[in-house]
């Protein structure tokens, strides 16, 4: 079969794209821009045209569209005149499982999806179980980075923001968190959004919850807590190599827990993936080899550089709620405590930063210093008042030093670059990309006789 992705360079997507790849089908997509991913492919062999036009067709057999994707694109609207099928990616991954007919572990919630997912994966791994993975990031270990063939179950992250994604039926499912991000896609009705959540625990075999989510810990058939739950925690210390945890089941010590990502989040998220394989009755030995083994997913607190003379850290980070924005800050401030905290933030949204009404202003005074850039639209039209500059004004209002830039390549001009300092280029947009400008520009005037530090205000 031939099949066309529009939007194949998105992390689901091409995903999906590689799995088809792989099991023999014709595959070819395009992409509104350049990613990573576009380029991985086409190593592959994979045609990919960039950027979308009607004349980017191989008279595909089915065609597959990202939500992002509107329905005006003009693939999409040569497809309907020609009457070629047309399926959502989530509509289309869920006929893939079917196809399979394969065990499957699903992750879902709105914080810490990728890298639970992520840890689930590597523990089958581990114990040799053979599984076909689909990761919302790159993880090193997967040979495809997002993408794995097996011979054993399934793994994948499920995104909760289409309401679709109850009509999955996993066997065995761990619900991070619910905490309504995607709500203007449930018509803005928190009820009809805990609907979902409990439409799909009616579909799994086993439910894994975090027991002090106020939505969704009802669900689970066992959960995971802070200080409530069936597996909570005892203790824990960190330090900047590692950080290790008593973990207690049913109000007993049980076990520790050992990992070398750092932050409290990554305790939770192992967490819920050893109450997972323990009420699967695996033996937990080998699960927490695995996960003191795990080194996370890219874009999760992942160290792009370092310059050990000047003490210089660049982190790039995904987050772009405010729950992960503050768990992140957290975490750099325990990781990092000697070092200033810059954050650049790319807000990601206009809908997000609308409904957050302050919040990610809260999140991020826990930096020493905030750069905020304008919103990432994420092909969202643009919303009359809404813009990054309200979490700049926030910031200032909370007597917080802050900088405000409308285009990334100003970015530049106003990051105050200084000694024993951590940047921490944050969002879910393409802020990535000033995070390599920013390290090549600073490896460039390093090497300048002319480089001096200091502050630009």
């Amino acid at each position: 079969m031939k099949i066309h992705f529009v939007g194949i360079g998105g992390i689901g997507m091409s995903a999906v794209a590689l799995h088809e790849f792989l099991n023999g089908n014709d595959v070819y997509g395009s992409n509104i821009e350049e990613t990573e991913r576009t380029a991985y492919l086409r190593k592959l062999g994979i045609p990919i045209f960039v950027p979308h036009s009607a004349d980017n067709w191989y008279d595909p057999d089915l065609v597959v569209k990202t939500p992002a994707v509107r329905d005006d694109n003009p693939e999409i609207v040569r497809a309907r005149m020609e009457g070629v099928p047309l399926e959502n990616r989530l509509h289309y991954f869920r006929d893939i499982l079917k196809r399979e007919k394969k065990e499957e572990f699903a992750v879902t919630g709105t914080d810490g999806k990728t890298t639970t997912t992520a840890m689930v994966a590597h523990v089958l791994k581990h114990l040799r179980k053979s599984p076909t993975v689909f990761l919302g990031g790159i993880m090193d270990s997967l040979e495809h980075g997002n993408y794995e063939k097996g011979n054993g179950p399934i793994v994948y992250e499920l995104d909760e923001s289409e309401e679709f994604f109850s009509e999955f039926s996993p066997n065995y499912l761990i619900i991070t968190n619910a905490r309504g991000d995607h709500l203007e896609n449930y018509g803005n009705s928190l009820s009809r959004y805990r609907s979902a959540f409990e439409k799909i625990g009616k579909n799994a075999d086993l439910i894994v919850t975090f027991a002090e989510d106020e939505l969704t810990s009802h669900l689970g058939d066992v959960t995971f807590g802070v200080k409530k739950g069936t597996y909570t925690l005892e203790m824990r210390s960190a330090s900047r190599a590692e950080q290790k945890a008593v973990v207690e089941k049913n109000g007993k010590r049980y076990l520790e827990l050992k990992l070398k990502v750092p932050g409290f989040h990554n305790v939770l998220n192992a967490l819920a993936v050893i109450a997972l394989f323990d009420s699967l009755g695996y033996d937990l030995a080998p699960v927490l080899e695995a996960l003191e083994e795990f080194r996370g997913v890219h874009r999760r607190f992942s160290i792009a550089f370092h310059d050990p003379e000047t003490n210089i850290y660049v982190i790039d980070d995904y987050a772009h709620t405010p729950d992960e924005i503050r768990n992140l800050l957290q975490t750099a401030k325990e990781v990092f405590e000697n070092e200033k905290i810059v954050v650049i933030f790319q807000p990601h949204r206009y809908t997000r930063l609308e409904r957050e009404d302050g919040n990610f202003a809260k999140a991020l005074q826990l930096a020493d210093e905030v750069v905020v850039t304008e919103v990432y639209d994420a092909f969202e039209e643009r919303k009359n008042g809404i813009s990054g500059k309200m979490i700049w004004d926030s910031l200032r209002s909370l007597g917080k030093e802050a900088y405000f830039v409308e285009k990334l390549p100003e970015l530049e001009k106003v990051i105050p670059v200084s000694e024993n300092t951590v940047f921490l280029f944050v969002g879910a947009g393409d802020i990535i990309h000033s995070s390599r400008r920013f390290v090549e520009r600073y490896q460039s005037s390093k090497s300048s006789p002319s480089r001096v530090l200091g502050s630009n205000k």
